[in-house]
């Protein structure tokens, strides 16, 4: 796989999860609103980071649930990403 052009690293920041640092950080690189990304966690410190940063939080697996995501999977085969004309980007997740 070909390394992405933005990545944010334990080294990056200064504080770990559940500080959303991480996670603005990757919206404020990218040039996105955090209003606008998603985050796939499976942990409570991953989720309660998303949330923090006001993302969107998809919880991956039983244990997510405990933490209340927006939308909790059980794996990421329940995840569809489908690119508009328009360059925006939807998530379909299936049961």
């Amino acid at each position: 796989l070909e390394q992405p052009g933005v990545r944010v690293t334990a080294e990056s920041v200064g504080a770990s999860k559940p500080d959303p640092e991480g996670f603005l950080k990757g919206a404020a690189e990218l040039g996105v609103d955090p209003a606008d990304c998603v985050v796939f966690e499976d942990s409570g410190a991953g989720i309660a980071a998303g949330r923090a940063a006001g993302m969107r939080v998809v919880g991956i697996g039983p244990r997510a649930g405990l933490h209340a995501p927006d939308v909790l999977v059980r794996d990421l085969t329940q995840v569809r990403v489908e690119a508009a004309a328009d360059g925006t980007i939807r998530l379909h997740v299936t049961d």
